[in-house]
């Protein structure tokens, strides 16, 4: 009654554990619930200053990289050099003009009809810069090719454009791609290479929208607008005006849009990342033409930021309650492995004790006859000397057994390898056993193959086969025990089958632990240390082969071995 008590206490103090971290973890969750509820209802107050506050931002940094754009253009125009500067980045062309008038680029022809037929003169120009190149003249392709560009340079124009841009092109990078150019001269030519490309682009843009640059540029360099954007045929244009002391201005610069909307898309999203639970859309002629920004009207989105909380609240809730659970159920199994072990220690000894008792008490007995000299007829002495040899023996192989398994428990256990015959083997421990199979009416049939061997230590060997077969015999009551030893594909199977009562599939998980022994020790029929399965396993585990079975209760068991090739 004591005991059973005992044993009720642990799970009474675990549940009182799990029922303390519950109860503060539920406590938490109200707490950190209320407080998540007490924020939604203070962002929904504040939701319409959140959105004024994102609308300002959004606009404050659109208009603060159209101020950083329209800086960069009056920085570029008015540096002297500008002509040898790369664009801005997202600008495509620029025209400047002074008192109404075309600045820069100054063409020298702005008639707007194009030939596009190639001129004679072309021709003889093109073949005479081949013709420098293929006799490795290179220095006078070299000046040959500045002569002409800076001739364009100096006076553009838009007839013949489309040869101009393929032929200026064509020189400047076919010197470019020589390989004996010095750095300097490579500098030069690439300037150069920049210079013209930019004055083509300008040329090209400017044969599209001349007409309207003409008009734009007049009225800008009378207008004090200071900066705006305008549209003409699907292409967005800045228009800067600004005033010398004696020289009306403008800039006239072609945008690339296509840049500026993922520009300026990436530094709205930057900054509206304060304000992430606010859905926004930009609609209109984004970036340049008229725009704006909307904003969602509902509640929806602050309540979805303060669901984002909650939601994260019930994954610490959850957690706070299945790492108890799992807590103390590994806390459960490791004090119910602990009881079982406890159990099978005190089986083990109570078992052990009579096993060492009943043959002590055997060679006891006998050596008292023997020893008061009432036992003198010869058949006598060697009956009473023949039971206390039996009876040593039997103590010797116990305490062999329990000897075997503490050095392969504590890994001590020392191996002979060596290539052995497991036929041979498993015939002398059938012969061997012979004798007490048929004591109890048994008949051992085997199917053993000839000269099959492995690599292992054969006392390890001869000690696991004949486990297998005397735990058959000891629990087999009729029938008979078959032992079959054979080849094949995975190696060499030995497997021990008997007809006796079998083992339940609740405890076949079990039986091969050390003092473990199935059924109720006060029950039992058969005596036994329950050391003899589990030296079997780990003699098995020890020469790499796997062992299987296959048991019902009332129709007894088969023990299959099997040593890889």
């Amino acid at each position: 009654m004591v005991r059973r008590i005992a044993s009720l206490a642990v799970p009474l103090k675990l549940l009182l554990f799990l029922a303390g971290i519950l109860l503060a973890t539920m406590a938490l969750a109200f707490i950190g619930y209320g407080r998540i509820k007490n924020e939604e209802w203070i962002a929904e107050k504040n939701y319409e200053s959140a959105k004024t506050n994102l609308k300002n931002s959004v606009m404050e940094t659109f208009i603060k990289e159209e101020e950083k754009l329209v800086d960069k253009v009056k920085i570029f125009v008015n540096n002297e050099d500008f002509l040898q500067d790369s664009l801005p980045a997202g600008v495509v062309s620029i025209y400047v003009f002074e008192n109404g008038t075309l600045h820069y680029p100054k063409l020298g022809d702005e008639n707007s009809d194009e030939i596009f037929l190639l001129e004679k003169n072309d021709a003889l120009a093109l073949k005479e810069f081949l013709d420098l190149q293929k006799n490795k003249m290179f220095a006078e392709a070299g000046e040959y090719a500045l002569q002409k560009v800076d001739s364009f340079l100096k006076n553009p124009t838009l007839e013949r454009l489309d040869w101009n841009d393929y032929f200026l092109e064509r020189m400047l990078n076919d010197i470019l791609s020589r390989e004996n150019l010095s750095k300097t001269e490579r500098e030069k030519f690439w300037e150069k290479l920049n210079e013209t490309k930019r004055l083509l682009q300008n040329l090209n843009t400017y044969r599209e929208h001349g007409d309207f640059l003409l008009t734009l540029g007049n009225y800008a360099s009378y207008s004090n607008e200071g900066y705006f954007f305008i549209k003409n045929k699907s292409e967005f244009f800045l228009v800067i005006s600004y005033f010398d002391v004696t020289i009306k201005n403008a800039i006239i610069a072609k945008m690339d849009a296509a840049y500026y909307t993922e520009r300026i898309n990436g530094l709205i999203k930057e900054t509206a990342k304060e304000w992430s639970y606010i859905p926004y859309f930009l609609s209109g002629e984004y970036p340049f033409g008229k725009w704006e920004i909307s904003i969602d009207e509902s509640k929806a989105s602050v309540r979805k930021e303060s669901k984002k909380w909650i939601n994260f609240l019930s994954l610490i809730l959850v957690f706070s309650l299945v790492i108890p659970v799992i807590g103390v159920v590994v806390v459960y199994r490791g004090f119910s492995q602990e009881r079982r072990l406890r159990f099978m220690k005190d089986n083990f000894l109570s078992t052990i004790s009579h096993e060492l008792k009943t043959p002590l008490t055997s060679i006891k007995m006998y050596s008292e006859l023997m020893n008061s000299g009432r036992v003198n007829k010869p058949e006598k002495i060697v009956s009473h000397t023949g039971v206390i040899l039996k009876e040593t023996s039997r103590l010797e192989s116990l305490i062999d057994a329990i000897l075997n398994y503490t050095r392969m428990e504590s890994g001590k256990q020392v191996f002979r390898w060596e290539t052995l015959n497991l036929s041979e083997c498993v015939n002398k421990v059938c012969d061997s056993l012979d004798v007490i199979a048929k004591s109890k009416g048994l008949e051992i049939n085997r199917e053993v193959e000839k000269d099959l061997q492995i690599t292992g230590d054969y006392s390890s060997i001869y000690s696991l086969i004949q486990n297998l077969v005397d735990n058959a015999i000891k629990y087999t009551a009729e029938g008979y025990i078959s032992v079959k030893l054979q080849a094949i594909s995975q190696g060499i199977s030995l497997s021990v089958e008997d007809t006796g009562k079998g083992i339940p599939a609740s405890e076949q998980k079990n039986i091969f632990e050390g003092f473990y022994r199935v059924g109720d020790e006060s029950t039992r029929e058969t005596k036994g240390s329950g050391l003899g399965l589990a030296i079997v396993k780990r003699t098995a585990d020890a020469h790499k082969a796997s062992i299987t079975l296959k048991s019902s209760p009332g129709k007894g068991s088969t023990f299959t071995v099997v040593f890889k090739s």
